[in-house]
């Protein structure tokens, strides 16, 4: 007779496994389309012990795990586009979100929400412009 082995699992959009409830190597899934992915607990001692997530990146205008239904933090090197104006990859660095550099869009108009740096052209006037958050200003190029 075969035995099946069945690792935690959840089918909930944004639940993700308490990493102290974890055993040494086990894994979880989330098989939520919304967010779904491979979870595991990092080897620090407990309580400070971390979650790791192994998955595709999270697409939506709002970071991932918002709102969290179970275990609430993020996983160090996690990454997510954000729709919420332009298409930006943000990785978290295991206490914030950061953009990668490098950063360009095309479109009519002006993003809403630019990241310092930010290349864009705009259809509208034509011309490429940067974006100098110390002056909050887009700047021809």
């Amino acid at each position: 007779m075969a035995t099946q082995i069945l690792s935690r699992r959840s089918d909930i959009l944004f639940d993700r496994p308490f990493p102290t409830r974890l055993g040494l190597a086990e894994l979880s899934l989330n098989i939520n389309v919304g967010d779904p992915g491979l979870y595991f607990a990092d080897n620090t001692t407990s309580p400070s012990t971390g979650l790791i997530k192994v998955g595709p990146t999270f697409i939506g205008s709002n970071p991932p795990n918002t709102p969290a239904v179970g275990y609430t933090s993020l996983s160090k090197g996690e990454s997510w586009l954000d729709t919420s104006s332009t298409y930006i990859h943000r990785l978290f660095d295991g206490s914030s979100w950061q953009t990668p550099k490098a950063v360009a869009s095309i479109g009519n108009g002006k993003p809403v929400s630019p990241t310092n740096g930010q290349l864009h052209y705009d259809k509208l006037i034509p011309g490429l412009f940067i974006y100098d958050s110390s002056v909050s200003a887009w700047t021809s190029v």
